[in-house]
């Protein structure tokens, strides 16, 4: 009769013998929590339950659960219950955690993690989007008394009554487990001058840029897939320069001010400021972290040379991966240092010249390679100062492999936005006078406004 009570919950999937494990759940400070404990100590089952979609579909079969039915779980009898999708198929409830099936992975669910993240009541605001529930005062023991599913939804009733339901998809998205199976909407293409050549011309006109938020998100569709984009056709002054640059979002300031135009001048001290040809390298990495994207405006070149590099540094980072995997790990691990030093300014940026996602995909993340802007490399113990050469020497091979090397000569009213992160620039040497503009935007504003125009 105790169990019947405690596990009937009209409209749910009752789970009674669950109850008699839990030794404690809800916030610390329930009277809930207590009396659960307490009852627990009486009753204790050592098997964690699976209960399948056709065991679930009726309430009453919950409440009259014996140990027939733990012999009955095992053969992982297949059903359906009414509103629950095809892809669910089974749920297997452990001491600490939750594993359920859906379109073909297995969520491992962890009680605390399926209490913080509750979406319902006062657990979440949702005009402002945040979680309102103190984490730190989740019991660390938490067990649901009820688990249900029904229409899509996981249902938990917890121990101090609260409860909470998470749509099947919204699991599927936000799971460890379930991100290793969701394909990114957007997937870079990575290429070299070959593949390039076969991809039509990344590029928008100006006025339709300006006018067309469709425009708008071709060109960021353009940037994250191939790392570059252009605008064509901008009238050949600061202000449009401007205009294409704050179209995405605001300006990302630095040392070099808001906005830059540099010539062979030497205003600064940087190799941008000589007429010397610049190999393939990404900019900032002496900040700890590098601007998102980067905008070129070629604004005048009397003279010869001057052409623009690009080179995709996450196709060069994949082959070495696949080529010398030890290499990729040790460039991946280790973090290095980079400055900017000016007399009024000393910069430091810390990191591994190639950064991956966090996570089992291990997808790349940033790419930070700039000859002239290493530091001292006091961050590599002797031991490993050899692999980590080895490895560098790798990467700048398949950086310089003239197969990866793609080369434009800009001319003025076009603008070229570069994804720093990923693509690196270079340019060839060049006579006369060259003026560029540009300057650069944060990377999280640029992925916000892909994600609001669902490029992303």
């Amino acid at each position: 009769m105790h169990l019947r009570s405690l596990a009937s919950f009209p409209g749910r999937i009752s789970q009674s013998l669950s109850v008699s494990r839990k030794h404690s759940a809800g916030l610390l400070t329930t009277q809930s929590t207590r009396n659960v404990q307490t009852f627990t100590k009486l009753l204790k089952v050592k098997r964690a339950q699976l209960l399948t979609p056709a065991q679930s579909a009726h309430p009453s079969s919950a409440s009259s659960l014996s140990t027939s039915t733990r012999a009955k779980s095992s053969s992982r009898t297949e059903g359906k219950a009414r509103g629950v999708p095809v892809s669910v198929t089974k749920f297997l409830q452990h001491e600490d955690h939750l594993q359920l099936e859906y379109k073909g992975a297995k969520l491992k669910l962890n009680y605390i993690w399926l209490r913080d993240h509750c979406r319902t009541g006062d657990s979440f605001n949702h005009q402002t989007q945040q979680r309102m529930v103190d984490t730190a005062l989740i019991d660390p023991n938490i067990q649901p008394l009820n688990v249900a599913i029904d229409d899509g939804t996981l249902n938990i009733t917890w121990p101090d009554g609260h409860q909470s339901e998470y749509h099947l998809e919204w699991l599927f998205s936000n799971t460890y487990e379930g991100k290793q199976h969701i394909q990114r909407t957007l997937e870079p293409l990575l290429w070299d001058v070959e593949t390039l050549s076969a991809s039509p011309s990344p590029s928008v006109s100006y006025q339709d840029y300006l006018a067309d938020d469709g425009q708008l998100a071709n060109l960021l569709r353009n940037l994250l897939k191939y790392g570059f984009a252009f605008v064509e056709d901008a009238p050949v002054t600061v202000e449009a320069t401007l205009a294409a640059a704050e179209r995405i979002c605001q300006i990302r300031e630095t040392f070099f001010g808001r906005f830059w135009c540099f010539t062979s001048d030497l205003e600064r001290q940087d190799t941008a400021y000589t007429a010397e040809s610049l190999g393939a390298h990404t900019d900032n990495t002496y900040l700890n972290e590098p601007s998102g994207v980067q905008v070129f405006h070629k604004m005048e070149h009397v003279g010869e040379g001057g052409d623009t590099l690009l080179v995709d540094g996450f196709h060069a980072a994949e082959r070495l991966r696949r080529d010398d995997p030890e290499g990729f790990d040790i460039l991946s691990s280790v973090s290095v240092p980079h400055h900017y030093l000016e007399p009024a300014v000393h910069t430091t940026g810390v990191g591994p010249v190639l950064e991956v996602e966090p996570g089992a995909t291990k997808n790349l993340k940033l790419i930070r390679y700039n000859i002239h802007d290493r530091a001292c490399l006091d961050t590599v113990p002797m031991e490993d100062v050899g692999r980590w050469y080895a490895a560098l020497r790798n990467l700048t091979r398949y950086i310089r492999d003239p197969a990866s090397e793609y080369w434009v000569k800009l001319k003025p009213g076009q603008i070229l936005l570069t994804y720093n992160w990923r693509v690196l620039h270079g340019r060839s040497a060049f006579t006369g006078r060259r003026r560029v503009a540009g300057c650069y935007l944060p990377r999280d504003d640029v992925i916000s406004r892909a994600r609001v125009l669902k490029v992303i």
